[in-house]
């Protein structure tokens, strides 16, 4: 019994030390959205001004892979949603309204390593579970907003 006492304090510390490392993804990130396309009556030409955000993610390991847990869209709390860190990937996706008052989801993605987001990755705007609206995503380093 002590023995597995031991265990599960270990595995606890573990866990603990490996979310407070200097891989950790908690951090501000801005996010420049730059391209854009999106539908219009003739197809998918349309072209939006550019906009940059701040993603707010705090990473605690909450959805099942170890960099993982809450993200906010510009610091609005209606605009939140998760992220995960898949292989070298993060996908990050926030829950939005869309152009007709339905839920949408915004996602962004990048390749990420060791606690820190590539600087080129990808937008879309789902809606209806279609592409409403897509751009370049640009990520700046962490407290970047």
């Amino acid at each position: 019994m002590k023995m597995l006492a031991a265990i599960a304090f270990f595995s606890a510390i573990s866990a603990s030390a490996a979310i407070a490392d200097g891989d950790s993804y908690t951090g501000n990130f801005a996010v420049k959205l730059t391209h854009d396309v999106f539908p219009t009556n003739q197809g998918y030409n349309g072209h939006g001004p550019d906009s940059t955000h701040c993603l707010s993610l705090t990473d605690d390991g909450s959805i099942g892979w170890p960099h993982s847990g809450f993200a906010v869209l510009d610091n609005d709390i209606n605009s939140s949603g998760q992220f995960a860190v898949i292989g070298h990937t993060i996908v990050i996706y926030v829950f939005t309204l869309g152009s007709g008052q339905e839920p949408a989801s915004l996602l962004f993605t990048a390749n990420a390593r060791n606690g820190e987001i590539g600087k080129k990755g990808a937008f879309d705007n789902i809606q209806g579970g279609a592409s409403f609206d897509a751009a370049d995503a640009t990520f700046g380093e962490k407290g970047s907003c």
